[in-house]
Order: structure tokens, then sequence, then C-alpha cells
């Protein structure tokens, strides 16, 4: 079993390193193509006369050819990037896993707390929704309300609270509740959300099941707020969040950074 692991990790090796030599010559073929251009657009631009017909004709093929040079520069950009990562683990470093491309990496917004005075009139305007669908939570056995609503790319809000049962497992969650309402209505996309629900130890945030549900109905990353809801002895104080009280700023892809996704 050695021997043929021996060899199976020197066929490893040789196969990584014709890998590599192909992206090198990849490369270099494109560092041509590139330089070959360049020249193209200089003469181009030596050549450019006065703004009339036959200029604009000129000045519109300029443009055509630097919007090609950026897609080019951006495919060598990342070439470089791969080369660099492989030569790393090549040399035993260990990589960065938001650099890997085996993992889900996309762009996520920024994740932080805030004072409620300070979130955004949209920000607001979703967390007392939430607060609002709370009062409706069905929550006989937990006594735990929590409440949700998510705003779909049409700018309508759709708001759900947690509906518990008897057998437990028939139960739903307030931020499926919500998104179900919208979806049901035929919108499919959704650009922000937030959660309420009183915990006297911190933010209540999505479960596994919803975050990954939300995930299904988002096409980049959306910023989700949670807040604290009054505790129960002040359920029914005006306003229900004071300005000075944390909101957590979050996004979906923070809550699930590798969500599950199916590959054809």
């Amino acid at each position: 079993m050695s021997e043929k692991r021996k060899l199976l990790q020197r066929c490893m090796k040789n196969l990584n390193a014709l890998q590599d030599e192909l992206k090198r010559k990849e490369l270099e073929k494109k560092m041509k193509e590139l330089e070959s251009l360049q020249c193209d657009l200089a003469r181009r631009q030596e050549q450019s006369g006065t703004k009339c017909a036959g200029g604009k004709i000129k000045e519109l093929r300029q443009k055509t050819l630097q919007k090609v040079l950026g897609k080019y520069m951006k495919t060598l950009e990342g070439f470089l990037c791969q080369l660099a990562r492989r030569e790393a683990r090549l040399n035993g470093d260990k990589g960065r896993a938001s650099e890997s491309e085996n993992l889900p990496h996309p762009e996520m917004l920024e994740e932080y707390t805030v004072a409620f005075c300070s979130v955004g009139e949209d920000g607001r305007e979703l967390l007392e929704a939430a607060l609002s669908a709370r009062r409706c939570a069905y929550a006989p056995y937990s006594k735990f309300k929590v409440g949700a609503a998510f705003r779909a790319k049409c700018g309508r809000i759709y708001t759900g609270c947690n509906i518990e049962n008897v057998a437990f497992t028939p139960g739903n969650c307030a931020e499926r509740c919500a998104l179900a309402k919208g979806i049901s209505e035929g919108e499919m996309k959704y650009t922000a959300g937030a959660v309420v629900a009183y915990h006297p130890d911190g933010f209540t945030t999505p479960c596994g099941v919803c975050r990954q549900f939300i995930l299904e109905f988002v096409h980049k990353d959306i910023p989700i707020y949670i807040a604290k809801a009054p505790p129960p002895e002040q359920e029914n104080c005006i306003p229900a969040i004071q300005d000075e009280d944390e909101v957590l700023v979050t996004s979906a892809y923070h809550l699930l950074p590798y969500s599950f996704n199916s590959f054809e």
C-alpha cells in the first residue's frame, strides 16, 4: 500500500506541475495579445483627429478596444492570483479559505453594530414591521416570540411570526413565514430583512434552516437587521425600540458563509 501511495503522490505532483505549466503558457499568450492591443490602442490615439464623423467612429473603436483590454487584464489578474496560490501551496504555506476556488466566497457586505437611531430609514421600517408581526406570534409552549420582515425587490414588505405546534415538528419560524407569504404571491427576490425577539443575553439570529432558506431567494448579499424586542414586562411600551438600543447589522452571507449549493 505504501508503494501505491507514493506512486499516487508522484502522479499528483506531476499533474500539478503540468497544470502550472499550462497556466503559464496561457498567461504568456494573453500577455502577448495584451501588448499587441496596447500598441494598437496607442497608434489609434496618435492617429485620431478632430471630433468629426470619422473621429467619432475612431473614438467608438477606442472605447471598444479599452473594454477588451479591461477584460484581458481581469483574466490575467485571475491567472496571476491562481499561480501565486498554487506556488504557495507547493511551498507548504497555508492558504486563506476565502481564496479557495472550491468554497463559495461571494462578496460580503460589512457586518457591524449601531444605535437604532443611526440605522437607515429602510432598516428601521423593517425592524418596526418585524416588531408588529411579533405580536401575532403563536408560541404557547416556548413563550418565545419572534417577528421577521423581508423587503421584496418590488419594495413591498412581507412579515411573519413564529407558529408553534404541540407536536413541535410542524411549527414554523418567523423568517420562513414571512418569505413564504411573498413567494406565494410571486416575489422571488429580496433585498433586506429584519428579525426581532427578546432574549436577555443577546441577539436572536435566524436558525440554520432559515439561513439556508433565506439564501435560496437572494442573488447577492443582503443586509439583515437584528434587534432585541422589549422584555415581557415592557411588551406594550412605545417606542418598542429606543434610539440608543443596539442593532446588529449582519448579512445573509455572514449568517451562512458556506451554504449548501447544488452543482449540475
